[in-house]
Parts: structure tokens; C-alpha cells; sequence
């Protein structure tokens, strides 16, 4: 009896411990991402909103200014009292390094601590390159080389035009397989938190970043293809396989054209920014048409432009009323070269919906636009390295 009452006992001492050390995990990311998210803030301020004692905010404070993580700047005017002394977070501790991988490029861009466009970088790419070893070149200058961000970088994020499960790419349709183990053949080799995953979903964490209020959102972007980012209360959806989103890859047009999927009349081989081009080319007789060559058309009012967007808003109109039945999200996130150019794009999807399948539902243009992606790598990467859950993206971006 005695021995049992004694294993009990420790037990559950180490089990005190365990709890008594979460809780305080817990009460440093809520700090952290306070002070982060709600610039400047006093201590407080910060025991008031976040309903902790003033002794604990002072031993994390402390700690998070011993850390370089915050840092004070002087102090609040007010009428009596003593003046509280302000804190903010520091930003410029680190840089995020994000990298899109796009059929004929790889966009490479730096970011501090709170998702502020440092720096962006466009590298040509071809199918027929070595993939690897591109990516093996941008991480060797930026984490090594340039003096600007050398040994200061935190994380890397690298978004492809696929399925990714577990930091493994399964599927890439515009260009070869890289090595089997891409995301961890890199950590090893830079000593890094490399992140590997679909550029749909680091744009729906980008744009939730950003419109931090909803909980449940869709983000479509169409470009080459079609992909899609679910949120599901506040989470990640990417079901058993990382297949979930892949909404590019849904059947349009049974028997249709074929896909290098390995199915027939997949969504994006009629509705995506490629086909619009391809389709609108074809109907002219030319070899190809740009994207700046198309909509200089459309804001021409040449018909047949005209006519191609209104296949685009058919198309889109019956992908979105799909996702409006199978998830009843909060909000869906269109972000498209078309959509972001014609202002009413969004309303004339909306109209459609409201016309023909009897669907309401609350279609926004993207505010990150081109950078989703990217910016919801760095949201990866320093949410990681800080240990928080929650990074809110600021609005003022170079475009």
C-alpha cells in the first residue's frame, strides 16, 4: 500500500508540474500575440484584456524583453498617475524567407517578424530545371550569403502548385517531381524549419492573416490552374491525404478535355486564368494572348473579351456554388487577375448565384492579391518560431 500511494503521489506531482507548465506556455503565447497584434501596449493593459495577474504578466514581460522578442518605447501620456510604460513587439528580430514555385518562376520573398514586405525576388524557372537545385541556390544566398539576412533568417515556407501532405509533394501537374523528401532534405542541409505545402493553403492562412475576424473561409486562386484553401474555425482543412481543396481537379464537363491529372474535363482546363487566355487566343488565330493583352482588350470593350469573361463567370459561378453547398462558409476569397482588375466581377458572380441556384453568399476580392501565398508562408514560419497561433497580417503592401 505504501508503495502504490507513493507512485500515486509522484504522479501526480509530475503531472503538476506538466500543468503548471502549459498553463504558463499558454499565458506567454497570449502575451506574445497581444502585444504583436496590438501595438503599444502597457502591462497593464495587457493583465486587464488578457485576465491575468499583474505578477504573471510581469515575469513574462520580462522574459520576452531578456528574449529581444519586445521591447519598450517610452511611456503613455496621462492625466494622473504614473506614466505606464509602452511596449511593442520587435519586428525586425528575424526575417521569414517564402518561396512560390510557379511554372516559369520562382518568387522569392523576405519579411520581418510581422509579415512586412522586406524584400521580393523573381528567379526564371523552367519545367526542365533542376528544381532542387534552384531552391538548393536561393536558400544558399539568403541564409548564408547576403549580408542583409544572413544567420537571421527563422524559417523557410515553400509553396507549390500541388498536393503536399506531411512536407512530401505527391503531385505536381506544371513541373517534375522534385527529390522525395524535399521539406527534409533541406532542413538538414541549411538547419532551417523548411515548410512545404500547397500554395492554395498558405494563401487561405495569408488571407485569414489579414481578415483575422472569420473563422471559416474558402480562397480560391485562379492563375495556371484553379486551388483552393480551406478554413475550417480557424484551422487548416487538407483531409486524410492532402487532397482537400483541390478544386481545380473537379469534373466540369464529363469525357472533356483531358487533364495531366489523369481525368477528363477537370474545372480548371475551361475556368482557369490558362484556359481564358488559351480559349480567347485560339478564337483570334494566335499563338497566345497575355493576361495584360487580354483585359487592355476588355477595357476596350472588344466583344469577344466581353464574351470570355462571361464564360469565366459561368464557370466560377457553378465552382462556387459547389463550395457553398458542400462547406456553408463564413466568406469565400476570389483572388484572380480578372476579378481583381474588373471591380464587378465579384457582383456579377454574386447575381448569377443569386439568379440560377439561389445562393447568398459573401464573395471579396483578395487584399494580399499576388503575395497570399507567400505572406501565408511567413505566417507559417514565424508562428512557428514564435510559438504563437494567431499573427495578423498588416494591409499597407508594395503593390
Amino acid at each position: 500500500m505504501i508503495r502504490t500511494k507513493s507512485l500515486t503521489y509522484e504522479g501526480a506531482f509530475i503531472m503538476s508540474i506538466a500543468n503548471q507548465e502549459m498553463i504558463r506556455n499558454n499565458n506567454r503565447r497570449l502575451v506574445l500575440e497581444f502585444i504583436i497584434n496590438n501595438p503599444p501596449v502597457s502591462r497593464a493593459e495587457l493583465a486587464k484584456q488578457l485576465s491575468l495577474t499583474k505578477a504573471t504578466i510581469s515575469n513574462i514581460v520580462q522574459e520576452l524583453l531578456e528574449q529581444h522578442f519586445i521591447r519598450e518605447i517610452g511611456s503613455a501620456q496621462t492625466s494622473m498617475g504614473r506614466k505606464p510604460i509602452l511596449l511593442e513587439f520587435n519586428k525586425a528580430y528575424g526575417f521569414a524567407l517564402s518561396l512560390e514555385i510557379q511554372p516559369q518562376q520562382i518568387i522569392a520573398l523576405l519579411t520581418n517578424l510581422k509579415g512586412e514586405v522586406q524584400e521580393i525576388k523573381k528567379i526564371p524557372f523552367c519545367p526542365q530545371d533542376n528544381l532542387l537545385q534552384h531552391l538548393e541556390q536561393i536558400l544558399n544566398f539568403y541564409i548564408r550569403e547576403n549580408t542583409a539576412f544572413k544567420n537571421k533568417i527563422i524559417g523557410v515556407s515553400i509553396g507549390i502548385y500541388g498536393v503536399v501532405q506531411k512536407n512530401e509533394i505527391l503531385f505536381t501537374p506544371y513541373y517534375p517531381l522534385p527529390k522525395s523528401g524535399l521539406g527534409t532534405h533541406l532542413q538538414e542541409t541549411f538547419q532551417i524549419p523548411v515548410f512545404v505545402e500547397n500554395e492554395a493553403n498558405l494563401s487561405v492562412l495569408g488571407e485569414a492573416a489579414f481578415h483575422h475576424k472569420y473563422k471559416n473561409m474558402i480562397h480560391i486562386n485562379v492563375h495556371d490552374g484553379i486551388g483552393m484553401g480551406i478554413l475550417v474555425n480557424g484551422r487548416l482543412y487538407k483531409g486524410r491525404d492532402g487532397y482537400a481543396g483541390e478544386f481545380g481537379h473537379t469534373i466540369l464537363f464529363p469525357d472533356g478535355k483531358p487533364c495531366p491529372c489523369g481525368n477528363q474535363g477537370c474545372f480548371e482546363l475551361y475556368a482557369s486564368q490558362r484556359a481564358i487566355l488559351e480559349n480567347y487566343a485560339a478564337r483570334q488565330k494566335k499563338e497566345n494572348v497575355t493576361i495584360s493583352e487580354f483585359l487592355k482588350d476588355y477595357d476596350a470593350n472588344l466583344p469577344l473579351a466581353h464574351e470570355m469573361m462571361d464564360l469565366f463567370v459561368k464557370y466560377i459561378s457553378i465552382g462556387i456554388n459547389n463550395i457553398i453547398n458542400t462547406f456553408n462558409t463564413d466568406i469565400i476569397v476570389l483572388n484572380s487577375a480578372f476579378s481583381n482588375h474588373i471591380p464587378d466581377i465579384n457582383q456579377r458572380i454574386s447575381e448569377y448565384l443569386a439568379g440560377h441556384q439561389n445562393r447568398d453568399c459573401n464573395i471579396i476580392p483578395s487584399k494580399l492579391g499576388n503575395l497570399s501565398c507567400l505572406l501565408g508562408g511567413a505566417r507559417i514560419s514565424v508562428e512557428n518560431f514564435l510559438d504563437i497561433y494567431h499573427l495578423q497580417i498588416p494591409c499597407h503592401l508594395p503593390f
